[in-house]
Parts: structure tokens; C-alpha cells; sequence
């Protein structure tokens, strides 16, 4: 009986779902509301209300702010998940497979890694990040390219430089700077009496206005790229360390 009803009851949603695939537009429809209403609204009013150049950084942080707000809290939540599965790693105990193995990288790759890392690290900060608003980049794009040099950095150096250098007590004060960088220009909105995350604060006007509001988005910017950045190198640390005993199997554990 039970899985009867189970049967049924899939098959009437799959019959809903059916019907409403069947009053959907057809794809790339020039009827399609996004073409008719979205698209169109974004590229002629985009600027003036999303307040960036950057159309797409517009959409993100003001047109779909909250979508984007619930995006940044389940990348931090996945961090949350890898953690309390894997744990943290360890200083002086935590390394990985390669770093075991005693065979160093090339000095051609650990030479070309020394000079290119620091390169990477300001392009993704100081142009990604900051300049989001008004040029192609933004936070996700910049977090990934941070993320991305801490990475290599440690396949060239190992994972104790990297968490060395890197060390825990920097490391999770940052991870959190997406969802606060978020909070904060959301509360500053709400104590000038306006909706969250409103970045057109009352008693501001012209050139201020523009200034005061940019502002406001570029530090959601720099959130999210130093937080998304951040959160991409713990959750890359926690699934590749290896405590020395689980490398060296005749050690005994603590």
C-alpha cells in the first residue's frame, strides 16, 4: 500500500512538472519574458540602478543581492561541512602524500611558483576585487585566482609552507568575510531607514551618492573574493592532509 502511494504520488508531480515544461516559452524564444523584460531592463537601466559599470557585478550585488548573500553562506557551509568531516590540519604534524614522499618539485617549478605567486596574488586583489564594479572581474572571479595561487604555491612548496605561512589564526577570521562584508552594508542600509542592502543612502546626493554607493559594493567585492579565496584554500588543505602517523603506518598514534 505504502509503496503505492509513493507511486502515485510521483507520478502526479511528474505529471505536474510535464505540464508546466509544456507552458514553458520554447528555448531562446524571442517571446521569452527574460528577452522581453529582463535582458532589456539590465542593459538600458543596469548602470542606473545597479549602480557598477560592470553590468554583471550590477546584477549580482543588487538586482539578485540576496540570491548572491545565500551563495556566499553555502560556500562558507560547505567549508563547515569539510571541516567537521575532516578536521583541521595540524602544524608540524599535517603534510601530504608528495611532501612524504622526500622528492623535492623542480627547481625550475619552485623558481617560476616564487616569482609568479606574489604577480597572481596582486592581480586578483587589485584589479579582480577592487575594480569589480567598473571593469570584467569581480569577487567570485578573484577569490578563485587567490585560491588558485595558494594552491600551486603548495604544490610547488608543500603543505607545511603553505599552512606556515598560512596559518590557522589568519586563515578563519577571513573565511567569514563574505557573509560579513554582506552584514555590514546590509545593517548600514537599515540604520538610514532604507531596505537591506540598499546601497542609495538617504541624505546622500549627487556625486557623493555614486561614490558612497561604489564604496559600499567594492567592499562586498573584496568580501568575497578574500573570503571565497580563503575558504577554497582550507577546504583544499583539509583534503590533503595526512598526519605524519597516517603516512607512516608503523608509528604508533598519539
Amino acid at each position: 500500500m505504502r509503496k503505492a502511494a509513493v507511486l502515485g504520488a510521483l507520478l502526479i508531480i511528474g505529471a505536474m512538472l510535464l505540464f508546466a515544461i509544456g507552458k514553458m516559452p520554447a528555448m531562446n524564444s524571442r517571446n521569452a519574458p527574460d528577452k522581453t523584460h529582463v535582458i532589456p531592463r539590465y542593459l538600458e537601466k543596469g548602470e542606473e540602478e545597479g549602480g557598477a559599470k560592470n553590468i554583471v557585478t550590477g546584477v549580482i550585488l543588487n538586482y539578485r543581492g540576496y540570491d548572491t548573500m545565500g551563495e556566499v553562506t553555502v560556500i562558507f557551509s560547505a567549508l563547515c561541512a569539510v571541516v567537521a568531516l575532516l578536521d583541521r590540519e595540524k602544524r608540524g604534524l599535517s603534510r601530504s602524500s608528495p611532501d612524504a614522499s622526500g622528492v623535492r618539485s623542480s627547481v625550475i617549478v619552485r623558481t617560476v611558483v616564487r616569482f609568479a605567486f606574489p604577480v597572481i596574488v596582486f592581480f586578483a586583489v587589485a584589479y579582480m576585487m577592487l575594480h569589480g564594479e567598473g571593469s570584467p572581474g569581480g569577487g567570485f572571479q578573484g577569490g578563485a585566482i587567490l585560491g588558485a595561487s595558494v594552491i600551486v604555491f603548495t604544490l610547488a612548496f608543500g603543505l607545511p609552507e603553505s599552512t606556515r605561512r598560512m596559518p590557522l589564526k589568519v586563515r578563519i577570521p577571513l573565511e567569514s568575510t563574505a557573509i560579513v562584508g554582506f552584514l555590514a552594508m546590509g545593517i548600514i542600509g537599515l540604520a538610514y531607514g532604507v531596505n537591506f542592502l540598499t546601497y542609495l543612502l538617504p541624505g546622500v546626493h549627487g556625486a557623493m551618492a555614486q561614490t558612497v554607493r561604489n564604496l559600499m559594493m567594492t567592499v562586498i567585492e573584496v568580501g568575497i573574493g578574500i573570503g571565497g579565496g580563503v575558504i577554497f584554500i582550507s577546504i583544499v588543505f583539509a583534503m590533503m592532509r595526512e598526519d605524519k602517523y597516517e603516512l607512516q603506518p608503523d608509528v604508533p598514534q598519539p
